[in-house]
């Protein structure tokens, strides 16, 4: 039996916040300029130094996003997975957008002095040779932005997008280094400044090899079999596998491996699912999958004893040294995977804090494991679930709708909202939906802990 005070002792550091790590990663992002700034450059106006900054920040920044999305454990047990992918998506849009504009600003002076002038000297500069490299740079970063925002439209594949991504990341990475090295104002007066580009592109490069080379052997080194694939509702699977050996293994629930099923850890064809079970599970690991997309299309195509490989654990959206009077799990289809290991941790736990769990789903036949969830009310001191349905059904009890801004506010009291841990899990519509009500009905901000199903 716990404590009230804490599910968990802390055994890990929480992690940075997003916007902690947002102010971060700009200000590593500014370094570079600072100092370039000491070199003592001549001064060429206002809108010369802006895009000096510019060009040298946002290329810091195109360097950085390279460990945000390498899996590094070292740096994700502070920054988050889910926080560091966030920030990879959302600065990619943005330094992905400079670059594409980079030439445009380069002549946009001369479009107002000499107008007549300024397509010729922008075409002069491309086909000079010494911007080659950073002319290719800027093509295949074209090529990679609109793969990016069509990719669903243009149906490519999880396994292709995520190999063309690593393929043009390093591309990227050389390519621009080369063009700054030889290009750049500052580099070309100061060998240190080259040197500084220079090894922050290795170590980039570095890390991609790591996730396509090294990781791979140590994945190998601790293989799983699979248990069991079996369906549970109209459109989610149960996904058991287990460890083939005996190699440390250790997770919290709630978080969630990449899976890989190909048989070959060299294959890029691995798929992030949450968590589904407890800890005292283990040699066994459970997920829950809704059929979504390609890989998720052909789970009965699986085959038990078959080899699986992961990465991981990762994430932080466990009951981890996190403290609370009260426990809120909130779920929206298939989010009810790491919502139900989380569960079955508290009930592992024999905790006495009021639990509440909120489900939704647009039917009933959708609902998973609600046998086990109903022994698991019986079970708990105070625990309730809340079922929500989009289409009403007159044979189960359940809310109709939303889990909406009027529906969380009766569930949960004012000094509930105060006090209490909320955990929210689901389609990222849905998560930043609930997330948005649960701030409006008083929910302080450090108190919601959300993943979001999507891991582009």
């Amino acid at each position: 039996m716990t404590t009230p005070s804490t599910l968990l002792p802390p055994t890990r550091q929480p992690p940075l916040t997003f916007g902690r790590l947002l102010i971060g990663y700009i200000l590593l992002a500014l370094i570079p300029y600072i100092w370039s700034a000491t070199q003592g450059l001549e001064y060429r106006g206002i809108y010369a130094t802006l895009l000096t900054v510019l060009n040298i920040s946002m290329f810091a920044a195109l360097l950085a996003q390279y460990p945000l999305s390498g899996r590094i454990d070292k740096l994700t047990k502070y920054t988050g997975v889910d926080n560091g992918m966030l920030l990879h998506r959302k600065a990619g849009e943005i330094v992905g957008l400079f670059f594409l504009l980079h030439p445009v600003l380069i002549v946009a002076p001369r479009l107002f002095i000499a107008p007549q002038k300024a397509l010729g000297d922008m075409w002069s500069s491309i086909i000079t040779g010494e911007v080659s490299t950073g002319v290719y740079a800027w093509a295949l970063m074209t090529v990679f932005v609109l793969m990016s925002m069509y990719k669903d439209k243009l149906k490519i594949s999880y396994e292709s997008w995520r190999i063309s991504h690593g393929i043009a990341l390093v591309a990227v990475a050389i390519l621009g280094t080369d063009h700054a090295v030889s290009v750049g104002r500052h580099g070309r007066y100061n060998a240190y400044f080259d040197a500084m580009w220079i090894i922050l592109c290795t170590i980039a490069v570095g890390i991609v090899a790591y996730t396509y080379f090294y990781r791979p052997i140590i994945q190998k080194r601790r293989p799983f079999n699979l248990v069991e694939a079996k369906k549970i509702g109209a459109s989610d699977w149960s996904l058991t596998i287990e460890k083939d050996g005996n190699f440390p293994f250790e997770f919290d629930a709630g978080q969630f491996l990449w899976i890989n099923t190909s048989g070959n850890p060299f294959n890029r064809t691995e798929h992030p699912f949450s968590i589904a079970s407890s800890p005292t599970s283990l040699p066994q690991i459970s997920f829950i999958i809704r059929e979504l997309g390609d890989f998720t299309s052909n789970l009965d195509q699986l085959k038990p004893g078959q080899r699986v490989f992961v990465d991981g654990p990762h994430g932080v959206f466990t009951l981890n040294g996190r403290s609370a009077s009260g426990i809120a799990l909130i779920a929206g289809g298939a989010g009810i995977g790491p919502i139900l290991g989380i569960l079955r941790q508290i009930d592992d736990l024999g905790e006495s804090r009021p639990v509440r769990l909120i489900y939704g789903n647009r039917r009933y036949d959708q609902m998973v494991f609600q046998d086990e969830i109903a022994l698991t009310e019986k079970k708990l001191l105070d625990f309730k679930q809340t079922l929500v349905l989009e289409e009403p059904d007159d044979q189960v009890e359940a809310k109709t709708g939303y889990i909406s801004k009027e529906l969380l506010a009766e569930q949960f009291t004012p000094a509930q909202r105060e006090a209490w841990i909320f955990y929210v899990c689901g389609p990222p519509v849905m998560v930043d939906a609930v997330a948005d009500n649960l701030r409006k009905i008083g929910v302080p901000e450090s108190q919601i802990l959300f993943e979001q199903l999507s891991f582009d």
